[in-house]
């Protein structure tokens, strides 16, 4: 009877730590990706704007990031994930603007949104699952 026991435990463990690693993978890959970003719009563009705003993103990504790695509270990084949409989406609305960015700068804001759509993804399944 401990038996089964035992090994659904383990299981749901396992399943934890499985979404804690693809959110923990997810916000460093966000990190990374952003600041990426902000080095290629630095190095490449004439848009001051465009660098202030993915600075904003990248230092707020990192926030994140540390927050997934301290092992923050849901809500905790649902206010900080608000804080990251917020900037995703102004820079999203400025690359949707053909004149704004080179090709360099647009594969680094590809990547940024793989980045940023694998962490949305992790943070809705963590809240739906913790309910």
């Amino acid at each position: 009877m401990k038996l089964p026991y035992l090994a659904a435990v383990l299981l749901l463990a396992a399943g934890c730590a499985t979404t804690s690693g693809r959110l923990g993978d997810a916000a460093a890959r966000l990190d990374r990706s952003a600041d990426a970003l902000y080095n290629e719009v630095r190095r490449d563009s004439r848009d001051q704007g465009l660098e202030r705003d993915a600075r904003a993103l990248a230092d707020v990504a990192q926030d994140l990031n540390r927050d997934v790695k301290e092992r923050a509270t849901r809500e905790e990084l649902q206010v900080r994930f608000e804080r990251v949409a917020s900037h995703y989406h102004a820079l999203r609305d400025e690359f949707g603007d053909t004149r704004t960015s080179d090709s360099r700068e647009r594969s680094a804001f590809g990547d940024v949104t793989r980045a940023y759509l694998d962490l949305e993804r992790e943070l809705q399944y963590r809240r739906v699952s913790a309910r």
